[in-house]
């Protein structure tokens, strides 16, 4: 979402942190998105003259493989789709 609103609405990464291990906890991680070779970019409707895109546009499985798809513990690849600021 925050790729496709061009920042303005926020991603965070889920994580779920346990204090003890006494209760059993499963979670069921169910994925949407777009076909694979779908191009993702910040939508046209978040982009102006005032506002430029803010992130580089790639397809969805580039992204989920920036992302470490087939990895547990992962950080987000925003930093990395993220286009810099000029000075």
């Amino acid at each position: 979402m925050e790729i496709l609103s061009n920042g303005k609405y926020k991603s965070h990464i889920h994580q779920v942190v346990l204090d003890d291990n006494q209760v059993k906890r499963i979670t069921v991680a169910t994925l949407h998105g777009p076909s694979l070779d779908t191009f993702v970019a910040p939508a046209p409707g978040f982009v102006n003259e005032s506002r430029q895109p803010a992130f580089r546009g790639m397809t969805y499985k580039k992204s989920l493989e920036l992302n470490g798809f087939d990895e547990i513990d992962v950080q987000s690849s925003l930093s990395q789709l993220r286009i810099p600021l000029p000075v």
